[in-house]
């Protein structure tokens, strides 16, 4: 694949739907940026319909606001910031969404029990870097031979059996415990955050999404999906409109991030000084100048993987306000579930 020549352009789309079956929307979506650095955020929240709303609502305000200055601009000195700079800002913010989640349900007792996954981009000429944790998806479609690869790894229980060699891939699709994660905000007052380098060319897109998307579309199918559509914009519409002709069980969310090639003549309306954050509508532009090509082999390795043996810090899971799960718990929506060696089950009111 080609690397971006003198100029590329960050073509994107930001969606989110509540569904065909919940009556509220507790996923939130949000691009925000300027000049060739663009951060893209899919948060799913969880813990009961206000609850889950908030937990989302926190994590996205409280990331942008760690970006960006009380004038609303990137503070000075960003643009020179290494990748691991990045990153270290990316485990920071993230950091604070949770601990803002966290103060919030020990002030608010209606709140208690919230949380929420982050999925969130930075990406900066052709590098995307990418911040996670819960089971919402980074997914990279190649430009050039339109395979698809996902780029980050669930913090669910039943990853953890995949991982482990207990379960197949084909069975954790339909497992029943699918909607239980071991790692999302507002757990504790410390959440590790799984970061990620991905080298973007010409052509490549980017896929976040909630797993309201992946529940009912393979992966397979979103990159064919998106492969056929014109634009991010059409691209992030149609997966929407596949999950909920599919049943739309969850809120679904989507975004899409385009890397094109654009001609030199259009660099010129390029202001190179600018630095006011753009709250982008629905497929807006990002036009940058001669990105350098970015060798893997300078990249750092792909996250702090994580290690899924379950220890006994990590067996308190979420029990999603009862997700695609056939498992029901006195009707409850804040209940959570904790594992014992056994593999048996309780549930806590």
């Amino acid at each position: 694949m080609a690397h971006p020549g003198k100029g590329f352009r960050l073509r994107r789309s930001a969606r989110s739907n509540t569904g065909r079956v919940r009556d509220n929307n507790e996923d939130r979506v949000h691009i925000f940026g300027h000049d060739h650095t663009l951060i893209a955020i899919v948060a799913d929240g969880m813990g009961g319909a206000v609850a889950g709303e908030e937990a989302s609502r926190i994590a996205v305000e409280v990331i942008q606001d760690g970006f960006i200055d009380s004038n609303g601009k990137f503070p000075g000195g960003y643009s020179d910031l290494d990748s691991e700079q990045v990153a270290d800002r990316l485990r920071k913010v993230i950091n604070n969404a949770n601990n803002q989640i966290v103060q919030e349900s020990e002030f608010r007792p209606e709140l208690k029990g919230m949380g929420t996954t982050v999925t969130m981009a930075f990406i900066r000429d052709n590098l995307a870097i990418v911040g996670h944790v819960g089971d919402s998806r980074a997914y990279l479609i190649d430009g050039e031979d339109g395979e698809i690869q996902q780029v980050t790894t669930d913090h669910s229980f039943v990853q953890a059996l995949v991982t482990a060699g207990h379960i197949t891939q084909e069975e954790a699709e339909d497992h029943p415990m699918g909607n239980v994660l071991y790692r999302a905000l507002g757990q504790a007052d410390d959440v590790d955050v799984d970061v990620y380098y991905q080298n973007l060319t010409i052509g490549d897109r980017l896929i976040l999404c909630s797993d309201g998307l992946t529940l009912h579309v393979k992966p397979t199918e979103i990159a064919q999906i998106v492969l056929a559509s014109k634009s991010p914009g059409e691209a992030s519409q149609k997966l929407i409109d596949t999950a909920n002709e599919r049943g739309g069980r969850d809120n679904v969310s989507a975004i899409v991030v385009k890397l094109e090639r654009i001609e030199p003549d259009q660099l010129d309306d390029f202001d190179e000084d600018a630095s006011d954050v753009e709250f982008f509508d629905e497929d807006t532009l990002i036009i940058g100048k001669r990105p350098t090509p970015l060798d893997d082999a300078n990249l750092p390795m792909s996250s702090e993987r994580d290690n899924l043996q379950m220890t006994l810090e990590e067996s308190a899971v979420i029990l999603r306000s009862q997700r695609h799960s056939d498992i029901a718990l006195n009707n409850s929506n804040e209940s959570s579930i904790e594992y014992s060696g056994e593999g048996q089950d309780k549930t806590k009111q």
